[in-house]
């Protein structure tokens, strides 16, 4: 900005400054240049700067919206047309914004925003391109670890998605196989696992016990017409010695109550284990098949017994 003055010409020109006030750390005169000579580039490093001190102090809110910027500037800045762009000088900048999205999947954890530190956590490991490109893919081993740990406390606290949890420490682990924090989150996701599977296995065996079988069998299979012939209503005479007696009609749900067993309950998580697992569901099936087969067999031995 110009103006006159007698016959002089005075005015100012707007410079960033350092991060101590100095104008020799940013002086930038213009013209082709490397990229780490850009004020783009130093305005990046100072926000990454700044969002870590507000890490380190809690702020989690506000390193958001640091390292937000960042981000913003980074690709602001790959469209500079007066960088003279080299191979190293563009990962430099690939390189500051996957650690801005590293950081963003931290401050989400704790802020408790799984979703936004799920993207955030992938975005560090494979950039935010779509589809996803192979030249983002620039962290270093103990680094991706730490976005693969934070995606999968994300997907288990958040989502309680314990096997996608599962696939990221395992994967972690092969980056760095002696830390103890994913060694330990590791080892409580498989005892959760065992756990849930545990629980599921006890319902279903008390689901057959109680002689009910929705849900388990494949839609051919539930298809099929099993009404067979229609019992009697009143007792009836089979021969000396053995009657037909007719069941209740509520026998079954009865049977499940005394036993603890809510029906509805256990039909809703055998509908959920179906969609969300269906690699566990089939295991199940064919497994309560294997079951129901066996009490059959051993119905029809004991008829055979008493036939005789």
């Amino acid at each position: 900005m110009t103006g006159s003055v007698g016959g002089y010409q005075v005015g100012f020109q707007l410079t960033p400054l350092g991060p101590t006030g100095d104008l020799t750390a940013h002086d930038f005169k213009g013209g082709p240049h490397l990229v780490e000579k850009d004020p783009i580039f130093h305005l990046c490093t100072e926000n990454r700067e700044k969002g870590n001190k507000l890490v380190q102090d809690g702020k989690y809110e506000e390193a958001v919206a640091r390292y937000s910027e960042m981000i913003m500037q980074s690709r602001a800045l790959e469209n500079e047309t007066d960088v003279q762009w080299t191979e190293e000088g563009r990962d430099s900048v690939r390189t500051l914004r996957a650690a801005a999205y590293l950081n963003l999947s931290l401050c989400f954890l704790k802020l408790k925003q799984w979703q936004h530190s799920v993207n955030t956590a992938t975005r560090a490991i494979q950039g935010d391109k779509d589809p996803a490109d192979p030249k983002e893919n620039v962290l270093p081993p103990e680094k991706k670890a730490k976005a693969l740990f934070r995606r999968a406390l994300a997907q288990k606290d958040g989502f309680e998605n314990l096997d996608e949890a599962l696939k990221d420490l395992k994967k972690a682990l092969e980056y760095v196989p002696d830390d103890k924090s994913i060694q330990l989150e590791l080892q409580r996701v498989n005892q959760a696992l065992a756990k849930e599977k545990k629980k599921t296995d006890q319902k279903l065996a008390g689901f057959l016990s109680a002689k009910t079988s929705g849900g388990i069998f494949s839609e051919a299979q539930r298809q099929r017409d099993t009404s067979g012939p229609e019992l009697p209503q009143e007792p009836v005479k089979v021969r000396d010695g053995l009657w037909l007696v007719p069941k209740e009609e509520d026998q079954d749900a009865k049977e499940a109550t005394e036993a603890g067993i809510d029906l509805d309950e256990l039909g809703r998580e055998i509908n959920e284990l179906r969609e969300d697992k269906p690699e566990v569901f089939s295991e199940l099936r064919e497994k309560m098949k294997t079951m129901i087969e066996e009490e059959a067999a051993k119905h029809d031995a004991a008829d055979e017994v008493v036939g005789a």
